[in-house]
């Protein structure tokens, strides 16, 4: 069916309610703050679960103890967050917004994440070769954890 006139697109856009105008926002750096609603995280987890779960398909795919495999997932997760932190101090020491005492305070934020977030891998390191240890994990088992490790 032909259309006799185009749309117009500002006919179709609803009106801001002051609800919404104030569900975004600008924070101090100058980086604009988002709010999702309930729905939207819900679709957001969903999203990231998916991807997690295909990410660790090797893990659950092995045929090591469940244990292994959970504190496996675990050092890839703290791995990814580990990359991200690194990342974000990375575009910290680049930008050029803010005072030099808000960037060294955000620098110092970060630097203090990371420090914990290595400490939980060094944990979950320790946990690993407990639990390796424990169930008795023969050399073929071990060299499984290793390949999965070095992914």
């Amino acid at each position: 069916m032909p259309v006799a006139e185009p749309l117009n697109a500002s006919a179709m856009t609803p009106p801001v309610v002051p609800e919404q105008e104030e569900s975004g926002s600008i924070d101090s750096s100058g980086r604009i703050k988002v709010h999702l609603s309930p729905m939207g995280k819900d679709l957001s987890l969903t999203s990231q679960q998916a991807q997690k779960k295909g990410r660790d398909k090797d893990i659950d795919d092995s045929s090591l103890p469940d244990g292994v495999k959970d504190i496996l997932k675990r050092i890839r997760d703290l791995k990814e967050q580990i990359q991200q932190k690194l990342m974000e101090l990375q575009r910290i020491q680049a930008s050029d917004k803010g005072s030099e005492a808000e960037k060294k305070q955000e620098l110092e934020r970060v630097q203090g994440e990371l420090t914990s977030l290595n400490g939980a891998l060094s944990s979950a390191h320790a946990m690993l070769n407990k639990v390796m240890d424990d169930v008795e994990l023969d050399g073929d088992s071990r060299m499984e954890v290793a390949d999965l490790l070095m992914k």
